[in-house]
């Protein structure tokens, strides 16, 4: 016994020193640790805004209620505001979703069925709008369907709102599609089924969990969108306009009163994606094999396809980044830098900000989100694990302009005192609502990864640490990749939460706005382009390590 102590005892002395550090800092205590820190993150960062502004809501029912339903002197012309601001909000996220769906459908199925030249290319066209900021996504629309007379207000946000919501509702019924054995679909053809009608009764009933959770997720992206639509919205208030106005009037009652209801409404939907894709059936119990073989035929699939793919361009793609070819006409050279008041710099100074912000937050989130990662995929911590996966995604679904002012209520002046409004503000909020684009890609890979390989390891004698380091890590690369490509894109396009929380701070999508209101448009041209190539550069990265990762 004492031979083999001694055993022990020398081969530990001849490790080399970072084994050596591998091995201490694999003690079970540093490993909860590490899970105690990275919850509490998660807690103040993330769940503690949003609970506040609950708690700020019940503290305050008295000043709510006397400035939103008896003011002195405009009684509850308050609340009527709210109410319509919010029927605005829901009108337009239905009609955009609607919208997108039909779109969808055709391109969904052209992009994970089809093979063709150019595919790829296509592909990362349609995810474009999702990384590039809204501001100069709404400023785009703006000047395209100016040129047919569309003036802003309703229809104009509508056609902007369905822009910036399409990737979300494409992507997850492509991701599903791609899921689907084709099995079912091709025994069905081989049984002489017309290609409608398999669509019809066995593809689109597949394609349910996609359709459902895009709709959902595109919808309330849709709520709480804020910087195309102060743009596109002329005299209409939505209901995210609405809270950046009484932030800006510093009436925080009647803020934190519409910040909460979005708030809610947002988790009711993003919790009803789960028992909806369960329980909701397509209804499709009829068939009329004559009808459907008639426009099975290979010439109205050609036509569906033409047709689909022009409404993308038309309606979708050629809007989005029609900007680009008007930085030609505009005669931004003597606005921006010949100008007197030096539009040149505050454009250098807010990309440098943006810039910033987004790095930081990537670093944060990359810190944090890696541990959280393993806590989702490795601790056996039971309905614990699943109410934290479920609660990660309320960034992602939750209006940014609501979850800017929560963050402002929590961590500014009104709340803990941390913060004033400005950079430091801005990077907190960047962090909150990007941390799930953080974590769910190392989710994923994780989740896929070979774990004979690190459990052989372990077997062999290597501490925890060596095994992260060593085989965990460098399979994992692929996710946090593109996990940081994820991060810095949502962050560089981020407007809402931005203008909430930013003080003097500037940032581009920010800066397109104020451009925008000021009629500076040749300088909101040449903002615009440089972030939507920017961006572009971004996703097409963002594939490139998608692909080689072989997802």
């Amino acid at each position: 016994m004492k031979k083999k102590n001694i055993e022990l005892i020398e081969t530990e002395n001849s490790l080399p020193i970072s084994l050596k550090i591998d091995k201490f800092f694999s003690k079970p205590v540093y490993r909860k640790s590490l899970d105690a820190i990275t919850l509490i993150f998660f807690i103040l960062v993330i769940i503690g805004p949003i609970i506040n502004i609950f708690s700020t809501i019940f503290l305050n029912i008295p000043a709510i209620k006397n400035d939103v339903f008896n003011d002195d002197l405009i009684g509850n012309l308050q609340w009527k505001n709210i109410l319509r601001s919010l029927g605005y909000s829901f009108s337009i996220a239905g009609i955009a979703v609607g919208i997108d769906i039909v779109i969808a459908l055709p391109i969904s199925i052209i992009l994970a069925r089809y093979n063709f030249r150019g595919k790829n290319i296509l592909d990362a066209l349609v995810d474009l709008p999702m990384a590039v900021p809204t501001s100069a996504l709404g400023f785009s629309v703006l000047l395209f369907w100016g040129i047919f007379g569309i003036e802003p207000g309703f229809s104009l946000i509508i056609f902007g709102h369905v822009v910036f919501t399409f990737p979300y509702i494409v992507r997850n019924m492509k991701i599903v599609l791609e899921k689907v054995d084709t099995l079912y679909e091709d025994a069905a053809r081989t049984l002489g089924a017309p290609g409608l009608t398999v669509f019809r009764t066995i593809t689109l009933p597949m394609m349910k969990e996609g359709i459902i959770a895009g709709g959902i997720l595109a919808f309330t992206r849709s709520l709480g969108e804020t910087g195309a639509t102060i743009i596109l919205s002329g005299l209409v208030e939505t209901a995210p306009i609405m809270i950046v106005g009484f932030r800006r009037q510093l009436e925080l009652p009647s803020a934190s009163l519409l910040a909460g209801i979005l708030i809610s409404i947002s988790l009711i939907l993003l919790f009803s994606i789960k028992i909806l894709t369960r329980k909701t059936g397509f209804p499709i119990k009829s068939v009329w094999p004559r009808i459907e073989r008639i426009f099975s035929h290979k010439y109205f699939r050609f036509f569906r396809d033409v047709m689909a793919l022009s409404i993308l361009f038309v309606i979708i793609l050629v809007p989005a980044f029609y900007i680009t070819t008007q930085i030609i006409g505009e005669d931004f050279v003597e606005e921006l830098f010949l100008g007197q008041d030096y539009k040149w710099a505050y454009l250098y100074v807010s990309f440098i900000n943006s810039i910033q912000i987004g790095a930081l937050a990537v670093v944060i989130n990359l810190i944090f989100g890696i541990p959280f990662a393993f806590i989702i995929t490795k601790r056996k911590w039971g309905k614990v694990i699943t109410f934290l996966d479920i609660i990660l995604d309320i960034p992602i679904a939750i209006p940014s302009a609501a979850l800017g002012f929560a963050t402002f209520m929590f961590w500014g002046p009104i709340g803990l005192g941390v913060f004033q409004s400005g950079f430091y503000m801005i990077l907190f909020v960047h962090i909150a609502f990007t941390f799930p684009y953080m974590v769910r890609p190392i989710i994923g890979v994780l989740e896929s990864s070979n774990k004979g390989v690190e459990e052989a390891a372990r077997t062999l004698g290597a501490s925890n640490l060596t095994v992260f380091r060593r085989i965990t890590l460098p399979n994992i690369k692929q996710g946090i990749i593109a996990g940081c490509i994820m991060v810095f894109t949502r962050s560089l396009g981020e407007t809402g939460a931005t203008i909430v929380v930013m003080g003097n701070i500037r940032t581009v999508p920010v800066l397109i706005v104020d451009w925008v209101e000021s009629n500076a448009f040749p300088s909101a041209v040449f903002a615009s382009v440089i972030v939507i190539v920017f961006s572009a550069i971004l996703i097409f990265a963002l594939r490139t390590v998608t692909k080689n990762g072989g997802s």
